[in-house]
């Protein structure tokens, strides 16, 4: 299931943690650099949150209590594919790493993090989602043109249109009908 087009204006973006001095700091941080921030407390209310919101990006902690981070990139991946998941945590580890890889996160970076580092991973999670929303966009316009330049056929002529009802008409038998005309007609 992919999810709505990307948010007009600034994106939105869902910070999941378990710690409120956390979700406040990237909030604040967040909004100063022109992003929407919202906030989870806990990867439960992260679940809910990414149901209810369809948010444009989700920064969430690996480590929480009840729901960890995995659970929550799982579940976005579920809701909409293409919604892209930064993964944070203090205690990184290949196996983690892999594991969020795997899941399908965006990227997965290491506490402490410097804020400018932060905010380049999300403007980068930003553009991918807006390229991959307008990509969807794109192929389904290709395939409602390709639908409908396939079922009418072109001609207004008198003649053509005869042909037209002729082909209605033979159409549900087993009949063979040859057509013919001047070269270069179609």
């Amino acid at each position: 299931m992919t999810g709505p087009a990307l948010s007009e204006g600034a994106p939105r973006v869902l910070i999941v943690d378990d710690e409120s001095g956390i979700l406040d700091s990237l909030r604040i941080l967040l909004k100063t650099e022109g992003f929407r921030p919202f906030t989870a407390h806990g990867g439960r209310q992260g679940i809910e949150k990414i149901d209810e919101l369809r948010p444009d990006i989700v920064l969430t902690d690996v480590r929480m209590p009840d729901i960890t981070g995995v659970q929550v990139l799982s579940h976005a991946r579920q809701v909409d594919s293409d919604l892209p998941v930064i993964l944070m945590t203090a205690q990184a580890t290949l196996q983690s790493a892999m594991q969020a890889v795997n899941e399908g996160a965006f990227y997965y970076i290491q506490k402490p993090f410097r804020n400018d580092e932060l905010i380049a991973i999300l403007k980068r999670a930003a553009e991918h989602r807006k390229l991959r929303v307008e990509n969807h966009s794109l192929k389904q316009e290709i395939r409602r043109r390709d639908k409908s330049d396939s079922r009418r056929p072109i001609g207004r002529s008198k003649s053509w249109l005869e042909v037209l009802r002729l082909a209605e008409t033979v159409a549900p038998t087993d009949s063979t009908v040859l057509i013919t005309g001047e070269s270069g007609n179609g």
